[in-house]
């Protein structure tokens, strides 16, 4: 049975304010989570580009990208999942 986690997700130039949650399977590849991410973001956002990019917000240096192959998961530890940060580059 997978894992349902609530990832917390922010377009990276946005506000902290404007971060949301979606709930995506742990074990979930970035190329399937693209098309629930893009479907939350056009209920928040007027305009949602084709082409987006993730990377994990890292308080030790530069985010992490996120490629199409990797789970979602990748950079999380699933303890302290409410740690964690998805940015979201619009292409």
């Amino acid at each position: 049975m997978a894992n349902i986690i609530d990832f917390r997700f922010k377009v990276h130039d946005k506000s902290d304010d404007e971060i949301f949650i979606i709930k995506i399977a742990w074990q979930t590849l970035v190329k399937d989570a693209i098309p629930t991410i893009k479907k939350r973001m056009t209920i928040l956002y007027k305009q949602v580009p084709d082409e987006i990019k993730l990377y994990v917000d890292n308080s030790k240096g530069p985010a992490k990208a996120l490629k199409q192959d990797d789970m979602i998961s990748k950079y999380f530890n699933i303890d302290h999942i409410e740690e964690g940060l998805i940015l979201i580059y619009l292409q």
